[in-house]
């Protein structure tokens, strides 16, 4: 496991969960690294970002290695994903600029037609004067 950081937990749902050197139940974490992309393991739940370390050196994979193809596939996957995030994240941004647009578009037209309005209505008693 390269980075420590990067996985995600669950609580395993067999009747003998593990304690770890601790004295804590073991978690069983997927990890998502390049080197064990969707790996499920095992491992303390103490765990410190700062050091990047676990409180004990509980640790076993739960899993068996995958060959090279599955790891090409599932890192592929999620680099696809990751380029689907953030083109989400940019089309949202954008349909959020367009609102404004919209909005002061809209704000615009109506202060528009007031002043139109306004302006017909002193032009029209200025006729009536003359």
């Amino acid at each position: 496991m390269s980075d420590p950081n990067s996985y995600s937990s669950s609580r395993c749902s067999c009747e003998c969960q593990r304690v770890c050197f601790c004295g804590h139940v073991a978690v069983v974490l997927t990890s998502w690294t390049k080197d064990n992309p969707g790996r499920k393991f095992e491992a303390c739940p103490i765990y410190n970002p700062v050091t990047k370390t676990r409180g004990c050196r509980c640790f076993r994979w739960l899993d068996e290695n995958q060959t090279t193809w599955q790891k090409k596939v599932i890192n592929q996957l999620v680099i696809e994903r990751k380029l689907l995030e953030n083109e989400a994240e940019m089309l949202q941004k954008e349909n959020d600029m367009l609102k404004k647009e919209a909005k002061m578009m809209k704000v615009g037209i109506l202060q528009s037609e007031s002043v139109e309005v306004a302006n017909g209505k002193e032009i029209e008693g200025c006729s009536a004067i003359i």
